[in-house]
């Protein structure tokens, strides 16, 4: 097979580390063309400013050496002087210099304010060859930290216009030797495309990209330039083939792999060897080769653990735990994929780039869900359920990335922990080797391992510092790493009479556990999640759009029979604890309808949390809150924002408890008059209008009166920062239940943070609900809390709403988040 030809390739021609180390073959001298050296000087100026080399690997070499502080201090001044002098070429080279010791340092706001500057400089000077690879390389570094600002749009802009500079360049007049600067625009903004999901317009910027180095390849060069040409062919072939298996070419991506490892033979690159026999693998196991996927990875796998090569340890078990689950042999692949989660659970350097979050997190997901089935292949469901756990976890952790999660006492250690993260960053950005000098192999590989044992160490550190943590804090340590609690211990947390239900919609099967104090219980029912997320949206856009009851209830009854009817003989208790799962978030679970002609509400008192783990966090929170209430309803917004009824909902509150309840409206309903209240009073109420961001969950926010520093956005970031000892908040707004919903997912909305910030529970809205319903609901609920818990008072609210409004629109769309009490 050809897939064995390679691999044989690969294994016999693949260089040793040492040989990386000394770039390969290459680094001779010779006559190339295009310019003279005078014209070269006067375009790009001198090598270097004093003792610091403007060369890229140079620069990496004071970075591995702890002299990237005073050398970005060098090199912006000598970029700011030349700029002055109009020494322009100077001044880009220096700042492009200065722009990726700032990345490298994690110093986000100086590579976000002097990159953009320095790419802007190189379009005024004549673009040679080191001002085109100047421009091209500090226009990844920028395009990265966007995407670490979530501001996508302009990451990918910021490649798109350094390709086309790089296009320009080469079709002027006498400029030779653009093919490298191009390519390497090419093959960036691919890789981008296709984290994005533009599969399209990645094939096509990769198959460009080696066609363009293809054509150097035959072009007359000193030994020099043919190094790097290679490097960057290589590169490019690479990317060419990840792209390819992705859209499901395999010929075309077994051809890009095979140029690709005759490339790395010839320039000694060990650590794109190990990346082509990994896809190699990959590509195996898409033609349904899986023992040769087993033999590629571990291959793959034995090169990367010689080289300390921590981040691709993970790929090779994942594609080792597929492969060997489509033999059958299910006892191996479980052992593969526990490695494979343990090891990415590990890696908190990948929590820097959302960028690489968002193009890993599908694939993480369904790792975690390819693990549950093979648990439950084993028959081990408490082992499931463990891993559904996980998986929420770390959902969670990925689309947090950065947010400082710290409040009080232990905002010392969130603090640690970024300090921590930052060390983190630094290594595993110079252990990547997409953006690096492509004529210096040795410098490269050289910093490759120094980056490397940096990780290493970092991760050491890093696991005493969460022994620690879990010592202070458990709920910090569970915000920073993935550390679900143990089943047995979350049945001891349920109530009598309490049971909980957890969902996992994975691939084709709906995975329901049903858990009371004494047992664990699985079903898996098949189900089409495309089928179902249409059902589900149609379903609330019957209630939103208020339909007839008729055309409501079989809809209603439908879903139902999905999600509850195969568990129904399960549930003995007549209170549920469910956690939703990918669409089942958005589902208005108190509106579905029995069997016997009810609606769910009518028949249980129900709660909803992000995570089964998270009720061991809420047990002790509410426990010493005051009698204060702090009711904040209709804030000065402007007349299109203006919420009659919610400053009715809110006086009456204050009416009905005038001694212990401070009513803030209009102006008073500002956001640091909240912030200066909220921690000293046992319920919060806010009829206010919410905001939903899908591309920033933490920047999802309760909207108040701006004033006295304070914009108004009641961010979720900030309220992760926030001490309450509330033990009920209740968010009577529109739409404050949804949040950010990936396939893995874990709701990262204003819940989670109420939760984290001092409450055990937490109601919410699904929809934009209707103002004068919403008063009269509410009235009702705090009537019931004098004698009945949150959960109870809410059910009782909603039962004595369906009388006078029967429609589910008026009612089904509050939902508690909490604590079962």
């Amino acid at each position: 097979m050809r897939l064995v030809a390679l691999l044989v390739l690969l294994l016999t021609l693949a260089p040793s580390f040492a040989e990386a180390q000394h770039g390969g073959k290459g680094g001779g001298k010779g006559g190339g063309k295009g310019g003279g050296a005078s014209q070269r000087a006067q375009e790009e100026g001198p090598d270097s400013i004093g003792k610091y080399s403007l060369r890229r690997a140079d620069v990496r070499q004071l970075i591995d050496a702890g002299e990237g502080g005073p050398a970005l201090e060098a090199y912006e001044m000598a970029a700011s002087e030349a700029e002055k002098d109009g020494a322009l070429g100077t001044a880009v080279r220096a700042g492009a210099a200065a722009v990726f010791i700032a990345s490298r340092l994690g110093l986000l706001h100086k590579t976000l304010t002097l990159g953009p500057h320095v790419i802007e400089l190189a379009r005024k000077v004549t673009p040679s060859q080191e001002v085109c690879r100047a421009l091209v390389n500090t226009s990844a570094t920028v395009s990265r930290a966007y995407r670490s600002v979530n501001d996508q749009p302009k990451a990918r802009a910021v490649l798109e216009n350094a390709l086309a500079f790089s296009r320009s360049a080469a079709a002027a007049p006498y400029r030779r030797g653009m093919t490298g600067p191009i390519a390497a625009a090419l093959e960036k903004l691919s890789a981008l495309e296709a984290a994005e999901g533009d599969r399209v317009n990645a094939l096509a910027h990769a198959q460009e990209a080696v066609h363009l180095i293809e054509t150097a390849l035959g072009e007359r060069a000193n030994e020099r330039t043919r190094t790097a040409q290679r490097r960057q062919a290589a590169k490019s072939y690479l990317q060419l083939a990840r792209v390819a298996i992705a859209s499901k070419q395999p010929e075309a991506a077994l051809s890009a792999l095979t140029k690709a490892a005759e490339l790395v033979r010839l320039v000694g690159l060990t650590e794109l060897s190990v990346e082509i026999a990994l896809q190699s693998a990959q590509l195996a196991l898409q033609r349904d080769d899986s023992a040769e996927a087993i033999r590629l990875a571990t291959a793959a796998r034995g090169d990367a653990e010689r080289i300390a090569l921590a981040s691709k340890l993970a790929e090779a078990d994942r594609i080792i735990a597929f492969a060997n689950a489509k033999l059958g042999n299910v006892d191996a692949a479980m052992v593969a994929a526990r490695s494979a989660l343990a090891r990415i659970e590990n890696a908190r350097a990948a929590l820097q780039d959302p960028g690489l979050r968002s193009g890993f997190l599908d694939q993480r997901q369904g790792l975690y869900s390819f693990a549950v089935h093979l648990a439950l292949r084993l028959n081990k469901p408490d082992e499931a359920l463990a891993l559904a756990e996980r998986s929420r976890s770390r959902a969670f952790l990925d689309l947090i990335g950065n947010a400082a999660l710290s409040k009080g006492r232990t905002r010392a250690l969130a603090q640690e922990e970024n300090a921590m993260r930052a060390r983190f960053a630094e290594a595993a950005v110079l252990a990547q080797d997409d953006d690096d000098d492509p004529e210096d192999g040795a410098a490269s590989a050289a910093s490759s391992k120094v980056a490397r044992d940096r990780i290493a160490a970092a991760e050491r550190d890093y696991q005493a510092f969460l022994q620690r943590v879990r010592k202070e804090s458990v709920e910090q340590a569970s915000l920073m790493a993935v550390e679900p609690v143990p089943v047995a211990e979350i049945q001891a947390l349920l109530p009598d009479g309490t049971v909980l239900v957890e969902y996992l919609l994975s691939g084709g099967d709906l995975i329901i556990w049903v858990m009371d104090r004494t047992s664990v219980q699985v079903r898996r029912p098949r189900l089409d999640r495309d089928a179902f997320v249409a059902e589900v949206r149609e379903f609330r856009s019957a209630i939103a759009s208020q339909a007839p009851l008729p055309q409501i209830e079989p809809r209603a009854q439908a879903i139902y029979q999905k999600v509850l009817g195969p568990v129904r003989g399960m549930i003995r208790g007549k209170r549920l604890v469910i956690v939703p799962h990918d669409v089942l978030h958005y589902l208005p679970f108190a509106a579905l309808r029995t069997p016997d002609g009810k609606w769910l509400i009518e028949e249980h008192a129900f709660s909803t949390v992000p995570s089964a783990s998270v009720l061991k966090f809420l047990v002790d929170k509410g426990a010493q809150a005051s009698s204060r209430i702090l009711a904040v309803g209709n804030p000065d917004l402007g007349p299109a924002l203006a919420l009659r009824y919610a400053e009715r909902e809110v006086r009456a509150i204050g009416e009905k408890f005038p001694s212990t309840t401070t009513v803030l409206t209009r102006a008073e309903a500002s956001e640091s008059r909240v912030k200066q209240e909220a921690g000293q009073v046992g319920l919060l109420h806010f009829a206010v209008h919410g905001e939903l961001s899908e591309t920033d969950p933490m920047a999802s926010a309760l909207l108040l009166a701006p004033g006295n520093g304070e914009d108004g956005r009641f961010e979720v970031r900030e309220l992760f920062a926030t001490e309450l000892s509330a033990r009920l908040v209740v968010l009577s707004a529109c739409e404050t239940g949804l949040g950010k919903l990936s396939r893995g997912d874990e709701l990262v909305g204003l819940q989670r943070a109420f939760l984290y910030a001092g409450t055990p529970a937490v109601m919410t809205t699904l929809w934009r609900v209707d103002d004068r319903a919403s008063f009269m609901l509410m009235r009702a609920f705090y009537e019931g809390l004098a004698s009945k818990d949150p959960t109870e008072s809410l059910r009782a609210a909603q039962r004595t709403l369906i009388v006078d409004f029967p429609h589910p629109f008026a009612w089904a769309g509050f939902g508690l988040t909490g604590a079962p009490r």
